[in-house]
């Protein structure tokens, strides 16, 4: 018996639903075997995925290429053309059967990223003057900042500790 997970599936490629008219595809692998118990071993090997346990769902994001793996399904976007997606999913298919082969050397990482404090509670710790010395006013700002983090130097009313506090 093969060591490799993912061993038999189907591709296809479809415009995506809410974009009908773009020049792109999303390259959809029904997979032939559950790769549910792979997950978390993606997540602990693919830099900046974000995994949600309980739905089932890993999302990564790799050479401007967005990925979605599911327990029976592996979606990628945007791709060019039937040969870019056939190299794509043959690339992703061997990396996901190589961590596979490899769990027993991996630690498994079931949390997902957390997600940026809401606009509110960033503008609740924000001095509310909107003296706009930052370039916005409080509530612009809370919202640029959860965008962006970097932005944390432009105000100087806001107390590095207290947002960091928040994430």
């Amino acid at each position: 018996m093969s060591e490799q997970l993912i061993q038999s599936f189907d591709m296809n490629l479809a415009t995506p639903e809410c974009f009908p008219v773009v020049d792109w595809y999303r390259a959809g692998v029904q997979l032939h075997d559950d790769i549910t118990e792979v997950l978390p071993y993606l997540n602990a090997e693919l830099k900046s995925a974000d995994y949600d346990h309980g739905a089932k769902i890993l999302l990564w994001m790799s050479d401007n290429k967005k990925y979605a793996f599911r327990p029976c399904e592996i979606v990628v976007a945007p791709v060019e053309s039937r040969e870019e997606a056939q190299r794509l999913v043959n690339d992703i298919i061997s990396i996901v059967n190589d961590i596979w082969i490899r769990r027993n050397e991996i630690e498994p990482n079931f949390e997902g990223k957390k997600p940026p404090p809401n606009v509110l509670d960033i503008y609740k710790i924000l001095p509310k003057t909107n003296c706009k010395e930052c370039g916005f006013t409080c509530m612009a700002f809370a919202s640029a900042l959860r965008a962006d983090s970097t932005k944390l130097s432009l105000c100087p009313y806001l107390s590095e500790q207290d947002y960091y506090k928040l994430i």
